[in-house]
């Protein structure tokens, strides 16, 4: 009986992880799609850029595109084993939700940019503490 319930544990973290953040990709997606760009798949790589980069703002109180360490978000993507051709970021602070921080990137013409780009074909998310967001898009080579 354990054995089955680890591997239902297991089965659930898989799907969580091949299905990660199912709202903020088709809220991306149907912004995408409204403005006439295909749609992009979510990656977790992505992601781990963009975690890395939020938590580290929060956790030294700072706000940029350009980390503590002089990095860029091209340099954190790579750090993920990431080869990419194209890569954008978009960050925001204060939102308490994903409505609001996709609501402010639109109104935004940078991050609107960057959301519709059709170079994208990936993208990442992740709120950090404070209300910390970031989101990576990029396209491997």
């Amino acid at each position: 009986m354990r054995m089955l319930w680890l591997f239902c544990v297991f089965l659930t973290v898989m799907s969580v992880s091949a299905a990660a953040n199912p709202a903020a990709t088709k809220a991306l997606n149907d912004l995408r799609a409204a403005n006439g760009a295909a749609a992009v798949d979510y990656s977790t790589t992505l992601e781990a850029a963009a975690k890395a980069h939020a938590l580290d703002m929060a956790k030294h109180g700072y706000f940029a595109h350009e980390g503590r360490n002089g990095s860029s978000v091209g340099e954190r993507v790579k750090k993920q084993q990431y080869k990419w051709c194209f890569v954008a970021e978009n960050l925001a602070k204060g939102q308490r939700d994903l409505n609001q921080v996709m609501q402010g990137w639109a109104q935004s013409p940078g991050h609107f940019s960057n959301m519709i780009n059709e170079n994208a074909k990936e993208f990442g998310l992740f709120e950090g503490p404070d209300r910390i967001w970031a989101m990576v898009l990029a396209a491997p080579c």
